[in-house]
């Protein structure tokens, strides 16, 4: 992330500051909150601001160092989508919390982020590594499902361009988010309540809680909701977390909405634990959430694809592998690959 002028440190300070805005019929906004028992964060914005501060400046040493062979090459990127194209399930991992989905003869696009950077005005964190798929290589789009407003899951930019190529995508979004995207193309955005439920193209969809929150500027903070996500199709059940922290809500989701077979969970994100534990789960507790919510395999995302704090994406890799066990096997692909779960 970039910050090469007064006006970037500046829009730092507002977004550490928080921002106080009314809405549109005068009143204060809602302001979102986690369930259950979770985390707490205590972190106050003095010991926040030196971590934000050096994430802008690309400070965190380790962050950069992808494993080796991290992007697939382009043939086998495109070999994995025509066998996906042809699978009852499978997941394409693009980059981040970004993976295509193709589940009942349809293709589900989970936070779509495209761009080079992400980010607000000056203020701008650049990738590690490209998308795989590029945007432009993507088959037609028929769902996208969003799980919160943090710029590294909603980018404006990537869904502008979808928007273009995929007018009549459903986009699904949490409450409060769908105003963000109105000036985007899509012709529906349907906002959803957490355990809410509906059905698209024949596939199941039902918004479900996560550990989180918002910030986005000019926005109030958590003046929008966070959700995960489950999609069905003729009883396999796959689980997108999107972005969360760990907390009683899985055994809720698990009691309330019954098993998944699948779970793309994030890995990344977690150091250090005192400011990043109520946010982002660590590779052992995203594990966790698996088991807790009775996956057979969980995909790890949401890593190596931007510094957003201060382990190496080696770490996070590897601890996520090592915890497979108790009914749950682990797997982290590569930019790109494509993991045919029902073939």
């Amino acid at each position: 992330m970039t910050l090469r002028s007064p006006a970037g440190w500046l829009l730092l300070a507002f977004a550490l500051a928080g921002c106080a805005t009314v809405d549109s019929e005068g009143g204060p906004p809602r302001r979102y909150e986690n369930v259950g028992s979770f985390a707490e964060s205590t972190a106050t914005r003095r010991d926040w601001t030196p971590h934000l501060v050096r994430m802008q400046l690309g400070l965190f040493p380790e962050a950069g160092r992808l494993p080796a062979g991290h992007v697939l090459p382009h043939d086998e990127v495109e070999a994995g989508l025509a066998a996906a194209t042809g699978s009852g399930v499978a997941v394409t991992w693009i980059g981040h919390a970004t993976a295509l989905i193709r589940i009942g003869e349809k293709w589900v696009l989970t936070d779509p982020v495209f761009m080079d950077t992400v980010g607000a005005g000056p203020i701008r964190l650049a990738r590690l590594a490209p998308p795989a798929p590029a945007l432009a290589d993507l088959p037609p789009i028929d769902l996208i499902v969003i799980s919160h407003a943090d710029y590294d899951h909603l980018d404006l930019p990537s869904l502008r361009r979808l928007a273009v190529r995929n007018p009549e995508a459903i986009v699904l979004v949490p409450e409060g988010t769908g105003r963000l995207l109105a000036p985007v193309g899509f012709r529906t955005v349907i906002e959803m309540s957490w355990f809410a439920k509906g059905r698209w193209g024949g596939i199941a969809v039902e918004a479900v809680p996560a550990i989180h929150g918002v910030r986005r500027l000019p926005e109030p903070p958590d003046s929008s909701h966070w959700a995960g996500w489950i999609l069905s199709y003729r009883g396999t059940r796959l689980y997108f977390a999107g972005d969360t922290g760990f907390g009683s809500v899985f055994a809720d989701i698990r009691r309330r909405s019954g098993p998944v077979d699948f779970a793309l969970v994030p890995i990344g994100a977690y150091e250090p634990r005192r400011l990043e534990a109520p946010f982002h789960v660590d590779p052992e507790q995203a594990a966790e959430i698996a088991r807790i919510l009775g996956a057979r395999v969980a995909i790890g995302i949401h890593w190596g694809t931007f510094a957003l704090s201060e382990e190496p994406p080696t770490e996070q890799r590897a601890r996520f592998l090592a915890a497979s066990g108790g009914g749950v096997a682990t797997r982290v692909p590569r930019v790109g690959e494509t993991i045919v779960l029902v073939p």
